[in-house]
């Protein structure tokens, strides 16, 4: 389970951190707000790391791999020019964070769009 999200220099969120509950969340807010960019991040996330995990023989997927899959599930999600494109503020001055961590912390990482390739990450478990 999903314990909470961290996202910073995403998009339109300068720095947000969600705490989900173990039943039901419910995302809501004025329009252009994020809610979508949120649902967005949390499908790409979640999706890579169970489609990976699945096929990975001990269910954890290599980092190489994840960074690959992941960079294209945004691309193909978001549809920006280039990953860097999803960073708040002054293209290739900022770098953006996101952090998933999970009940059981074997599945926690984080990761980073690459400012300087066009589909490159950086992810840390």
């Amino acid at each position: 389970m999903l314990n909470n999200l961290t996202v910073k220099n995403l998009t339109v969120f300068p720095e947000i951190q969600l705490q989900f509950s173990q039943n039901l969340n419910v995302i809501v807010g004025e329009n252009g707000t994020g809610k979508t960019h949120l649902l967005k991040i949390l499908y790409s996330a979640l999706a890579t790391s169970g489609e990976e995990g699945r096929k990975s023989p001990n269910g954890t997927p290599t980092k190489t791999l994840l960074q690959t899959r992941l960079a294209d599930k945004l691309i193909h999600v978001f549809r920006p020019d280039y990953l860097g494109r999803l960073t708040r503020g002054e293209q290739g001055r900022e770098r953006c964070d996101i952090k998933l961590h999970f009940q059981d912390s074997r599945f926690n990482f984080a990761f980073s769009p690459s400012l300087r390739t066009e589909s490159g990450f950086l992810i840390n478990r």
